[in-house]
């Protein structure tokens, strides 16, 4: 197998993870979102600890993050990804957890067009046509499903413009994936920990065994897609693997209506379909500046 289609095949592993993901926290819909979130950092620290250790890998992190304390800017770059990241993760859990699985998907559908609008707005990055074209169409979608339901899809906004802003503040900190976990979930593990022993309605010992088993291995189903997709970008054009990234809301939008038992109102399908029309405009757009580029 070439290193180009092994990239491809951890790209196609991680997206497919990620896809099913809503399968594992709405199986913790019992906990609060809170505490879903907060024992999910407290084991992905641990995960990550673990996993350094296992892969000897423990040099490399201590010499990347010394690096990062030297570079103030970049810690405080840091500071601010795990936030926004964290802001992410707690509207995922609790979209999957409210019947709101829908609404996460379609956040998901429009990040990538977000992260477009935000490199030409702050980085004042150039858009080809078929990039314009893409933007209108996804902001027509949001109007459309802001006039046919009577609200903001606040779930859908919050899930990408959250990430949105998470890849805009870490564009120049110099991490491997794997510490940047480490860092992400470390730098908010006080505060969790200080909210699980002083706040929380709910101890660990109060669910059951199996919320309590699917709480500790979180840090192992968080950290597990996210090597794969780090593995993936190490081998395959980061364009290639852009173009599978639709499987993972795909994926969601398909268990929330055939698992989960959701349904999409005609009027959010209008919105919908504006949103999936800008996607093909984009994804077509790329595939001929691939080709225009080979």
């Amino acid at each position: 197998m070439t290193r180009k289609n092994q990239g491809l095949l951890f790209g196609f592993a991680s997206y497919i993870q990620w896809g099913f993901l809503s399968l594992f926290w709405k199986l913790l819909a019992g906990v609060s979102a809170y505490n879903t979130f907060s024992w999910r950092i407290v084991f992905t620290v641990v995960t990550m600890l673990v996993y350094a250790l296992i892969a000897n890998q423990t040099t490399r992190f201590k010499g990347e993050l010394v690096g990062l304390w030297q570079d103030k800017k970049a810690l405080l770059r840091m500071f601010l990804a795990s936030f926004l990241i964290a802001a992410n993760w707690l509207i995922y859990i609790y979209a999957v957890g409210h019947g709101q699985a829908t609404q996460a998907s379609l956040g998901y559908y429009i990040m990538p067009i977000v992260s477009i609008l935000f490199a030409l707005v702050f980085l004042r990055e150039s858009l080809s046509r078929s990039m314009w074209v893409a933007v209108v169409l996804a902001f027509i979608g949001v109007l459309v499903l802001v006039v046919n339901t009577g609200k903001l899809p606040i779930i859908s906004l919050g899930l990408a413009l959250s990430f949105g802003f998470y890849g805009l503040i870490k564009k120049g900190v110099k991490l491997s994936s794997d510490v940047s976990m480490l860092v992400e979930s470390g730098l908010l593990l006080p505060f969790v920990a200080i909210y699980l022993i002083f706040f929380s309605p709910e101890s660990f010992s109060s669910y059951s065994s199996l919320e309590m088993f699917l709480l500790a291995i979180s840090g192992i189903v968080t950290a597990v897609p996210l090597l794969c997709f780090s593995e993936a970008v190490k081998r395959a054009p980061l364009n290639l693997i852009g173009f599978i990234q639709y499987l993972n809301p795909t994926i969601q939008l398909l268990v929330a209506i055939l698992i989960f038992g959701e349904t999409v109102s005609f009027g959010e399908l209008k919105g919908f379909l504006f949103i999936w029309v800008s996607i093909l405009v984009f994804v077509t757009g790329q595939i001929l500046n691939l080709r225009k580029s080979s």
